[in-house]
């Protein structure tokens, strides 16, 4: 006998926690963190008395579900979490209830979210709540930047004239202070030059790329990554034509700020300078970074440094002694002075030939942090830097894959850098969760305990570090 579905109405009372699978996705991430803590974020920022607004944990979750899976825009955003019931439960909304229209967004994140730094503070809180309770512990991490194309047309594109300082490259105020104590140091007048920038005139804050195949209108990611479960723990944009080398030391200065531990960090050549070393040194962070292959370095002519003593000795047995700081007028860039003392080099045989100039006495002109520069470079080739490097392939790279792949960083959205940071944040928050929830399964289940013999409540994980889990981590 063909059945046949009656078509009648019929009453039903259900719990939507019955419907959402065990291993979905987003039942793990609700049983490991809580977000009810941006209430106490906002609650400046609304008022007291009038009428009800949405409730913003939902909306925040609703967004956090767009990059979660995809769903790059909010209009298609409010159609899924209306239709999905798995992300209705998510969010918080029941089945009679009306899901805020997508202008809700727009408006809610310039009167609030934006004046508040909402989504900053929840990714930090995440950060913090990973390193007590031990997801994150600084022994190894790995730092790099990745390019990201902006939305904006190629005719939009256009060549403008700035009026910038030019001053002493100021890489961290720890290393400026370290350096203004060295002999010869003297801070330069600040000069203002004129240079072409080229960017958008859809995207103002955007800079233009012309490095090998990176190549464009665009922005520069900057993110720190701790590779025990690949936590994300740092994200900061800049404009494309920015250089990495000069933000790695503020980027990674503000994590140490936040309270992120740091021991180990893995950079690659890019990051090759003697004031990121040294910068590296200032706090405790052992660096490991590939070293580039200057075409004039003093070693090419039979010099070679002595770390114990800070001076290079030559091919005659001369020793050239540190003596003080240069700068240069038009870079504005420090360079350490070595040089032979007395008339040794005016009689030395190899006085015609030695680095093709003639004098009175020859000196090398090195990195104004020449000696950490040496330090970071003793430590290439051993068993810690191939190690470290394997580590930045594999999970700084990989990261930028996954974010660009799946959690829609392969182009941007949004314009400017204010818009385009909050994207990049969201991006990495819903790859943080989905890495958060995969380490607290791996750390149950390598203690032989099932999941479902706990009965977890919402969120319970990362509220107030229960003492059941506490205990089940440290064994």
């Amino acid at each position: 006998m063909m059945g046949r579905q009656s078509g009648q109405m019929s009453m039903l009372v259900l719990d939507f926690t019955e419907l959402i699978p065990d291993h979905h996705l987003l039942r793990k991430i609700s049983q490991a963190i809580s977000f009810d803590f941006i209430y106490e974020i906002l609650k400046p920022y609304y008022p007291a008395n009038g009428r009800p607004s949405v409730d913003p944990v939902s909306m925040f979750k609703m967004l956090l579900v767009g990059y979660l899976y995809g769903i790059k825009s909010e209009r298609r955003l409010v159609q899924e979490v209306q239709l999905n019931i798995a992300y209705r439960w998510f969010c918080g909304f029941e089945l009679a209830d009306k899901i805020p229209d997508h202008s809700t967004f727009s408006k809610t994140r310039l009167r609030k979210w934006n004046e508040s730094q909402l989504f900053q503070q929840v990714f930090l809180e995440i950060i913090r709540r990973c390193v007590k309770n031990g997801l994150i512990d600084g022994k190894e991490l790995a730092a790099d930047g990745t390019y990201l194309p902006a939305n904006v047309s190629k005719d939009s594109w256009i060549n403008t004239e700035i009026e910038t300082e030019l001053s002493m490259q100021s890489y961290l105020d720890r290393l400026d202070e370290d350096l203004s104590q060295q002999p010869g140091f003297k801070k330069t007048p600040a000069k203002m030059v004129k240079k072409c920038r080229t960017t958008s005139k859809t995207d103002p804050d955007s800079g233009c790329i012309n490095h090998g195949k990176k190549s464009g209108i665009g922005y520069l990611m900057e993110t720190t990554v701790d590779c025990k479960y690949v936590i994300i723990t740092g994200v900061d944009v800049y404009p494309a034509n920015e250089k990495e080398s000069l933000l790695v030391l503020w980027h990674l200065e503000r994590q140490i700020q936040n309270g992120i531990p740091m021991q180990n960090i893995a950079l690659d050549c890019g990051y090759d300078t003697g004031a990121v070393h040294r910068g590296l040194e200032l706090p405790g962070i052992t660096g490991y970074i590939p070293a580039i292959q200057f075409s004039n370095s003093p070693e090419k002519y039979g010099f070679y440094y002595l770390p114990q003593e800070d001076a290079f000795r030559c091919p005659e047995g001369a020793k050239l002694v540190y003596q003080r700081l240069n700068c240069s007028q038009t870079t504005r860039k420090y360079l350490r002075c070595y040089q032979v003392q007395g008339d040794t080099c005016k009689h030395c045989k190899r006085n015609a030939t030695c680095f093709q100039q003639t004098g009175i006495r020859r000196r090398i002109l090195g990195s104004s942090c020449y000696p950490a520069f040496y330090r970071g470079h003793e430590r290439i080739g051993s068993e810690a830097y191939w190690r470290m490097m394997r580590l930045r392939k594999i999970w700084a790279e990989g990261s930028f894959s996954v974010l660009k792949r799946e959690h829609g960083l392969s182009k941007i959205r949004k314009r400017g850098i204010p818009a385009v940071t909050e994207e990049c944040l969201l991006s990495v928050m819903a790859l943080n969760l989905k890495r958060m929830v995969k380490a607290i399964l791996l750390l149950l289940s390598l203690l032989k305990i099932r999941v479902e013999s706990y009965n977890f409540q919402p969120g319970s994980l990362f509220v107030n570090r229960s003492t059941k889990f506490r205990k089940l981590k440290n064994g």
